[in-house]
Parts: C-alpha cells; structure tokens; sequence
C-alpha cells in the first residue's frame, strides 16, 4: 500500500511530492516551476528520510506535510489493515461489507492514525470499519478540535456566569494549569484571575 504526502510552501510555485510503500521510500516528485535552485534541492533532498514515521522532518525546513486522501476502496481496506496491524498486533479480517462501507468515506493515513490513538470512548478498543464509517463524522470534529482548549485561555465573568459548578471547577483548574491565580472580594467570591 502506497502513502502520498504533498510538500508545499509559499516559496515555491508547485510543490513536492513523496511516497512511501510499508512505510519505506518508494518516489519522489519535484512539481515546481521555476526548478528548484542548488541550495532548495539540497535542503530537500538532506531532509528527505527513507522512513515514513519522519516525513514531519520535512516541517523543520519550512515545508506544509498534507497527506493525500486515498480514492480507491481497495486502496483505504488495505490503509486501515496495515495500520490496524501496527496499532492492535494482529492482522485485520475484512468483511464484504467493508468495501461498501470505505467506497462512502474519504479516508488518509493521518486520520486513521488518530483513530487509533484516540481515548474518545466511541473508537478506543472498538478499531473496525464499520466502527470507523458509523462515527466518521465524530471523528472528523475530534481532529477538528484537537489542540483547542475547553475553556477560555482567561477570565472571562459572563462565561463564567453560564456555567454549572462541576464545569466551573473544571474551568478554575484550567486557570490554575495557566499559572493564574484568584482574586476574591471581602465575601470571598472570586471576582478575578491574574
């Protein structure tokens, strides 16, 4: 099963292309015009790993790592299995359904491997196609959000206001994890964060 990755950068006009097959090096594309200069194919080509797990090198020189979406149905069973493989130990058993659930869904390697590393309990230890196809749209909003903080990264009274007071303990604790501190009134009410 062939990976594509796209390299672009606001440098270049085109951009670079890598794959990799089981997870070693298979081809190389430069798709750029003017052609690269001497110094631009050194950096790319000093950076280009044989092994799939470091194509984020190619971020430390400036270049954006998209992975191409896999179009073909037998080209997603086979993604999943070989990730399945990597993650759970043992080989994945596709059904006949499968091929019909995977056709309705677009699928790269990225977002399999969140599917694979995530805690959500709607994916973690339940890794199937058809677990995959019935939550894609929940997974989609879980990679959407990864990285965005619950609360706001301040104090902020009207939002406090809203909240029940297991979610405000929970947002004090994310102001305290920021390294503010409370500042209370004579009652003893929290009126500020500094």
């Amino acid at each position: 099963m062939e990976t594509t990755y796209k390299l672009t950068s606001d440098k270049l006009s085109g951009h670079l292309e890598v794959a990799y097959e089981d997870g070693l090096l298979k081809r190389f594309v430069i798709a750029v015009k003017p052609p690269l200069t001497p110094r631009q194919y050194g950096v790319f080509i000093s950076s280009l790993n044989p092994n799939e797990e470091r194509v984020k090198d190619f971020e430390e020189v400036g270049l954006k790592v998209l992975p191409v979406a896999v179009d073909k149905t037998n080209d997603k069973i086979a993604l999943f299995c070989r990730l399945y493989e990597r993650f759970v130990g043992v080989k994945y058993k596709v059904s006949r359904a499968d091929a019909g659930k995977m056709k309705l869904i677009k699928v790269d390697e990225e977002m399999l491997r969140h599917y694979f590393q995530s805690t959500n309990f709607l994916f973690s230890g339940k890794w199937s196609i058809s677990n995959l196809v019935k939550y894609y749209n929940e997974l989609r909003a879980e990679i959407a959000h990864a990285g965005k903080p619950k609360h706001p990264n301040g104090w902020d009274a009207v939002y406090a206001g809203k909240l029940s007071n297991e979610e405000l303990t929970d947002y004090w604790a994310h102001l305290r994890g920021l390294g503010l501190q409370p500042r209370k009134n004579r009652e003893g009410s929290v009126v500020d964060w500094r």
